[in-house]
């Protein structure tokens, strides 16, 4: 009977299976890694919340960075010209931005870029109703040898100029949009014929032509250009060297009509240099159609395009 009792039945056995010391190793190393795994995915992610909040706040100015962290992230090519904020559109910037002061003293004096002149003057309108006057004298030995006198008369597409050489009329003409007019007081000739559809203000002698300078730049070497307030009016200041023909100029434009006021051209002779071109241009009157003043006020009759 106790053999009976001692023996046990398979059944109601139970096996129990104790892990070697090398499994528990193994164990312990997989938690080990699966802790630092999720420490770290733990750690980037707050980093990169941080990160981001720190973003949001510098780009909308909420924050500043240092200078050095920023090179790291934003290193400058030495070839590209920054472009500050105030830059990005000058022309409303000077608008908004007009300070106290006389109009004889001027409000501001803002260097920009070349970039921003040349796209201010590519955006430049004319005036629908313009009167300018312009006196340009030639020298010659430090003396005036000739002067151009001429007065332009521009009214929604119609156009009319006078030209007196050295105090002598020598050309009257007249485009009324369908015919043109031409008298030369030298020769004598009057001539009437269909007006060029393609006659525009470049097409006007001796008054320089923003469009003109504009072209000339392309090939020019800028030397200085700022915008200054004068006379209640923005305007540019540009100064540049024309390597081919060797000679500097300056010019004024007015940024509120397009019309250049004034140029100067200088011959280089070594480290001398002389005067040889100036040209001033006297606006009279500038209306553009969309102003009160424009089309009823205007001293610019359409009597005065009338071909006879």
């Amino acid at each position: 009977m106790k053999n009976l009792e001692n023996r046990k039945s398979p059944a109601n056995s139970t096996n129990t299976i104790n892990p070697t010391r090398s499994e528990k190793l193994s164990l312990r190393g997989n938690n080990i890694l699966t802790k630092t795994i999720s420490i770290v995915f733990l750690i980037l992610l707050v980093l990169g919340l941080f990160a981001f909040i720190i973003y949001g706040l510098y780009k909308f100015n909420l924050i500043e960075i240092p200078a050095f962290i920023e090179n790291i992230f934003h290193k400058n090519n030495e070839n590209i010209t920054e472009t500050k904020s105030d830059d990005a559109n000058i022309y409303d910037y000077l608008q908004n931005n007009t300070e106290s002061g006389s109009d004889s003293s001027g409000g501001y004096v803002l260097n920009i870029s070349l970039e921003n002149i040349k796209d201010i003057i590519s955006k430049i309108i004319l005036p629908d109703n313009i009167y300018l006057e312009m006196t340009a004298k030639y020298y010659t030995d430090g003396k005036a040898s000739k002067q151009v006198e001429m007065s332009l008369w521009k009214k929604n597409g119609k156009y009319k100029y006078t030209l007196t050489v050295n105090s002598k009329l020598e050309e009257v003409y007249i485009n009324d949009t369908k015919r043109e007019y031409i008298e030369n007081d030298i020769t004598g000739n009057k001539t009437i014929k269909n007006a060029d559809a393609l006659f525009n203000f470049d097409n006007i002698p001796n008054i320089p032509n923003i469009n003109y300078y504009l072209n000339l730049l392309d090939g020019s070497q800028i030397t200085d250009y700022k915008i200054e307030r004068a006379s209640g009016e923005n305007i540019a200041d540009i100064e540049y060297e024309i390597p081919v023909l060797n000679q500097r100029e300056t010019i004024y434009f007015s940024l509120d009509t397009g019309i250049v006021s004034s140029v100067k051209s200088y011959v280089k002779e070594g480290d001398n240099e002389s005067l040889y071109y100036e040209c001033e241009t006297y606006v009279k009157e500038a209306y553009y159609n969309g102003d009160k003043q424009g089309g009823d006020n205007t001293a610019i009759s359409d009597s005065m395009f009338l071909i006879k």
